[in-house]
Order: structure tokens, then C-alpha cells, then sequence
């Protein structure tokens, strides 16, 4: 008797509806590859009219492709604005990626646009200090509070898998006109040192350029020269 050859059904691909469903955070899950000239343009104009953080936090808030399109992280990248942690801390940002092996979390602090990284002398500005200190404040929270920030909604923790107190951390201040490249080798030395990124808001128009960052190590180099 011949056998008869079925057809082979294939596999449905799963909406963007279906995905998010699935996913943790599924309200802040970002779809990084969609970004467009249009949203260049609009941050152009955010960044030539932003009155100071407030603005771009609203801004990034409503394009948040600009705050993870750099990260490597090919299962799923989340931008989680006002990330309250406990009743002492709320960040501007918490965002994240998905890998084979996990999640990495970052922290974002926004500072003004119109203020500096360095003073005259080459020290660090008061808002860069106070901004580092938010993120080590967030993470001596997260040193007492990890298993709380880590566990599963349903089991009524914060559901930020994986995350633990040496949580990466994204400062945006300042414009990159305003950089005396006499500071890169401190900057680059303190982002090593500190675990912090620093860069101006100008960081995010490279987004639309750069692709993606598969090996962390790059942060070190790519500098707001």
C-alpha cells in the first residue's frame, strides 16, 4: 500500500498581542527595531525645546525605542518608567533586555539638558555627582530588598527577574556641544569604575545608527566624542 505524503502544517507565528501576553512587564515591552526617521526628527525637536527632564522623560516615555534599541538582548527589552522601588526610591527609568541565559537590568537617571558633566576645572558637576548618587542609593536598596524586586508579581514581588544590587546604571545629562573632550579619559574611567554609563542626550540620536550593542564591552568606547 502507498503511503500518502501530508502536507506539512506549519507553526503559527505569534502576534505582537500574544507576545506581550506572555511576557513579564507586557504594558512596557518595546518592539526596539521600530524606530523611523519621523521618531528622529521628533527628538531632534524634543531635544531643541525640552525645558529640562521633566520634558524628556515624557518624551522618552512615549518613544521608549530610544532607551534600549542599543541593547543586545534578542527575547524581549522593556522600558519601565517611574520604577517605584519600595516607598523611598522611584527611578525614571528601569529598562531591560531578555537573553538566552536571562535578564539584565539597567537604571536610568535623567538630569537637565541645559546643565554640564564637568565644571571648568574638569571635576564632576554637581547634578553628575547627584545623579551617581541616586543610582548607588537604588542600589543599597536593592542589597536589602533583592529577593522583594525579583520575585514574581503573583507571588507579590516586583517581578524585575534576575536583578540583584550591582544593577547596571544610564545617566543622560547635558549636551554633547557642552563636552570639553579633556574629560573623556575620566568619564571613560569612571563608567568602568562606577558601572554607570554617562552620556549627553545627544547618545540617543546615535540609536537610530548604531544597531545593536552585542558586547557590553563597547559601552566603555563608544563615548560622546
Amino acid at each position: 500500500m502507498k503511503k500518502i505524503k501530508l502536507p506539512l502544517r506549519r507553526s503559527r507565528k505569534p502576534t505582537r498581542k500574544e507576545i506581550i501576553k506572555k511576557e513579564i512587564h507586557g504594558e512596557s515591552f518595546v518592539w526596539w527595531n521600530d524606530l523611523s526617521k519621523n521618531e528622529t526628527a521628533k527628538l531632534k525637536k524634543a531635544l531643541r525645546y525640552a525645558n529640562g527632564e521633566n520634558d524628556m522623560q515624557k518624551f522618552l516615555e512615549k518613544h521608549p525605542r530610544y532607551l534600549v534599541v542599543k541593547l543586545g538582548g534578542g527575547h524581549g527589552r522593556w522600558v519601565i518608567p517611574k520604577k517605584r522601588l519600595g516607598s523611598e526610591h522611584v527611578t525614571d527609568f528601569i529598562i531591560g533586555e531578555k537573553h538566552s541565559y536571562g535578564y539584565d537590568w539597567m537604571a536610568v537617571e535623567l538630569e537637565p539638558l541645559n546643565v554640564k558633566m564637568f565644571t571648568r576645572k574638569g571635576d564632576p558637576s554637581q547634578r553628575l555627582i547627584h545623579a551617581i548618587r541616586q543610582i548607588q542609593d537604588w542600589r543599597a536598596w536593592l542589597t536589602k530588598n533583592q529577593n522583594y524586586a525579583s520575585r514574581p508579581s503573583k507571588e507579590k514581588g516586583l517581578e524585575l527577574i534576575d536583578i540583584d544590587q550591582n544593577i547596571h546604571g544610564l545617566i543622560l545629562i547635558g549636551r554633547r556641544s557642552d563636552i570639553d573632550p579633556k574629560t573623556n579619559a575620566l568619564r571613560k574611567q569612571m563608567i568602568k569604575d562606577l558601572k554607570i554609563e554617562i552620556h549627553s542626550y545627544d547618545y540617543l540620536l546615535d540609536s537610530g545608527h548604531f544597531g545593536t550593542i552585542k558586547d557590553k564591552k563597547l559601552h566603555l568606547t563608544q563615548l560622546d566624542f
